[in-house]
């Protein structure tokens, strides 16, 4: 008779391998620095000019002032008002202003309607100014004139909508304090609507009254989707706070049947069924502790998220896969799994040695305690149904809600196991384990291995083909190293030879990982302008899935077009599925053509300011999310659930109806 131990001494290994990626990668939680804006085309300058204009021709301590960007449109162009309408974009105005000046709100011009087919929009031909109240400070440095700054973004249309953006400047001079400052171009500043009150555009036909602004104080009337007050249409809803949570206990439950945790699940399984004939005690304590494994991970989880938010940065659910360094160490940890289960981790030992059992038995809590770390850091990479609306508004939580949210998915992801254990006559149901399981255990084996090789192509996506060569062979090293481990030292090994093999094993791993790993930035998450540059893709069905931008996507819904965004990710298993199943399928690209819908992927394989900002206007954290943002009606999209069917894609796109230019 054999019993088979499992080697403790490889955890050590595993967790360094983990703590070290952490460590070399500070950015894999605080990314710093936003997306840098992209300049518009270039045409978006050939009909419209800035000018910045003064109410004064100089600056007096002390004084107000009124300071407006002049916008000249040529003839049958326009742009638009703060309120845009059903379709158009604001002008936005990032002031840049010497130290020391304030400014107010942006003050407005009357706007002009027009209406295109039913399609009511509000802003400005020929040409208007956007001004704001200035207030200079009391001291201003003798000799030094003042420049004034304003970054300009606007959208221009006429039979076609062009974005613009454009800068403009204006130095005054210093007065003398106390001084009745000289005037400047005071009948600029003379046209009606600089009162500080906005239209109520929806009150009258014509677009005149009193009324409060749709946007909320404080935030910039801004020429980007981004800030627009938008009222999606989801068929989540509003719900009350209590059924998020039980959301997220059922999200956390089907977590267990999606795709990125069914390696480790596996493995649980082969776990559960060498319990059949335990006691029932140590059966009972096995779930408690896969259970703390999982519970404990989402709670880490979500102190990285409160961490990350505190330190200004967004962050959704699966962030941690867009960090090259850690996918590489989770590719590393599977391997190593994968090797367990070919029986490189087992050595073989004589029977009645009562002290290896309970040194075995102390050893399989832990390893069931680490399983249950894994299969939680495996899960993240997919969003199950339910839980993107749970998730979603935990994120805009404060910070018990978020903990108690993830604990909730927690709790959901390890109820099926704690059910199990808790009651052990239900064990029966499971297969007695034999000579079959073996050969099981080791097809599982090849199931890791499969996601070892998915993680790769992960990497290989986010940094390019030539690092999946680079990880390729440090994982080789890895593996021998482990082998010279596993090999050359057993129980009876001697302390001086562990520490050999050991010390000679860890110089394997080390030097390996400075000519592989280390050697190269892009894998220890430097950007990779090369592969970040978005490319169109066209899919086998004939659908060009065009790039994200936000500049794109503000386009085509100006040019009234019906446009079909995906968030996805390589490592988003969920994505491919319906990718593959839904997006590509028959029914959908006809209806896709018929429609003249604008297809738009936003790639979330990698870090994106702009995208996680977009996420979570839509109440999500992470992907997948497929939006439909109807022609004419760009501001209340339509919003479809994770888990998709080609029938309800079909409905929504029928609804939003075809693009209208």
């Amino acid at each position: 008779m054999k019993s088979k131990l499992k080697a403790k001494r490889f955890f050590p290994l595993v967790f360094a391998l983990l703590f070290f990626f952490a460590v070399l990668s500070p950015d894999l939680i605080f990314h710093s620095g936003e997306s840098k804006a992209q300049a518009a085309p270039a045409g978006g300058a050939l009909h419209t000019t800035l000018r910045l204009i003064a109410d004064v021709k100089e600056v007096v301590p002390g004084s107000t002032f009124m300071l407006g960007v002049e916008l000249t449109m040529q003839p049958g162009w326009h742009t638009y008002y703060k309120e845009s309408g059903d379709a158009g974009m604001p002008t936005s105005i990032e002031w840049v202003l010497p130290t020391g000046y304030k400014h107010g709100e942006l003050l407005w011009q009357k706007p002009r309607k027009f209406d295109d087919g039913g399609i009511v929009t509000y802003g400005f031909a020929d040409k208007t100014v956007i001004a704001i109240k200035v207030t200079a400070p009391d001291a201003i440095p003798d000799g030094v004139d003042q420049k004034m700054v304003a970054k300009v973004k606007w959208l221009e249309c006429k039979e076609l909508c062009i974005p613009g953006s454009g800068e403009t400047s204006l130095t005054l001079p210093k007065g003398k304090k106390g001084a009745t400052p000289q005037s400047g171009d005071k009948d600029a500043f003379s046209g009606s609507g600089f009162s500080g009150k906005v239209s109520d555009l929806s009150a009258e036909s014509h677009g005149v009254g009193d009324g409060a602004t749709n946007f909320e104080k404080g935030e910039t009337a801004s020429g980007s989707i981004l800030d627009r007050n938008l009222t999606p249409a989801d068929s989540q809803g509003t719900l009350p706070f209590y059924a998020y949570f039980a959301l997220a206990i059922l999200g956390g439950l089907i977590l267990n049947f999606m795709p990125c945790v069914l390696p480790v699940i596996a493995i649980k399984i082969i776990s559960l069924m060498e319990q059949v004939n335990d006691d029932p005690g140590r059966v009972r304590l096995q779930g408690l502790i896969f259970a703390s494994g999982i519970l404990f991970s989402f709670l880490i989880l979500g102190g990285v998220v409160l961490a990350a938010r505190a330190a200004g940065q967004t962050v959704g659910w699966g962030f941690q896969m867009q960090y090259p360094p850690f996918v590489i160490a989770m590719a590393t940890i599977i391997m190593i799994f994968s090797l367990s289960l070919f029986g490189l981790f087992y050595v073989t030992v004589s029977p009645g040695q009562q002290q290896i059992d309970k040194l075995a038995s102390k050893e399989g809590l832990t390893g069931t305690f680490f399983k249950g770390v894994l299969a939680t850091v495996l899960s993240t990479p997919c969003t199950a149904p339910a839980l993107g609306p749970a998730v979603g508004f935990a994120f805009s939580q404060p910070p018990i809600v978020i903990l108690g949210i993830f604990e909730a998915v927690g709790f959901g992801m390890a109820l099926p196991y704690l059910l199990l254990t808790i009651n052990p006559d239900w064990l029966r149901f499971i297969p007695k384990p034999g000579v079959w399981m073996e050969k099981f255990k080791e097809s599982m084996g090849f199931v890791l291995l499969a996601t070892v090789v998915w993680l790769l192509s992960v990497v290989g996506a986010q940094v390019g083909s030539s690092a999946v060569e680079s990880v390729g062979f440090f994982l080789t090293g890895v593996a021998f190293a482990v082998w010279v481990t596993a090999r050359f030292t057993d129980l009876s090994s001697t302390g001086t030879r562990k520490a050999v093999v050991w010390s000679i094993s860890g110089l394997i791993v080390a030097v390996c990982l400075c000519v592989f790993i280390l050697s190269r930035p892009d894998l220890m998450g430097a950007p990779a302008a090369e592969t970040n540059a978005p490319k169109t893709a066209v899919t086998e069905s004939g659908i060009t899935w065009l790039p994200f931008t936000i500049e794109e996507l503000d386009k085509n819904i100006a040019a009234n077009k019906t446009v079909l965004l995906d968030f996805t990710a390589d490592w988003c298993l969920t994505c491919k599925v319906n990718e593959r199943t839904v997006l590509d399928s028959a029914p959908v690209v006809e209806q896709l053509r018929a429609l003249n819908v604008v297809t738009m992927k936003a790639d979330w394989t990698r870090r994106d300011a702009t995208i996680s900002k977009l996420l979570q206007k839509f109440k999500r954290s992470g992907v997948p999310l497929y939006v439909v943002f109807p022609a004419g009606r760009g501001s209340s999209p339509i919003v479809l659930p994770e888990v998709i069917t080609p029938s309800l894609l079909v409905d929504k796109l029928k609804e939003a109806g075809p693009s209208k230019s």
